[in-house]
């Protein structure tokens, strides 16, 4: 088969549990992809979204999509756990910059 690439982007673990759950028809990869997004999926959809909007309106030019999904998907229960995601970033984040997503993430735990 050939596959089109028509748009990508960035999306949590309860994103595409949702997205595979509303599809009838799944071939393996999917049904796998399926599978290991349920077992390691922290929040349902709705939290997932509003944690994912609510980084996002941190306006921190430093937190790009990439580290906003993989926040919301490990869900890290201290700042000592968020320095180890945010060490993805090519620009280090300081400690008040990581405060400040941590304010935001700690409801959610």
């Amino acid at each position: 088969m050939n596959y089109k690439t028509i748009k990508e982007e960035y999306v949590t673990k309860a994103e595409i549990k949702k997205i595979l759950s509303d599809r009838k028809d799944l071939e393996m990869e999917q049904k796998l992809t399926k599978e290991h997004t349920g077992n390691y999926k922290k929040l349902k959809i709705e939290k997932a979204l509003k944690l994912k909007e609510d980084l996002q309106n941190l306006n921190n030019i430093k937190l790009k999509d990439d580290l906003i999904i993989k926040i919301v998907d490990i869900l890290p229960a201290s700042t000592e756990e968020l320095k180890v995601v945010l060490q993805m970033s090519l620009i280090p984040f300081n400690d008040e910059e990581i405060e400040k997503v941590f304010e935001v993430v700690k409801p959610n735990l």
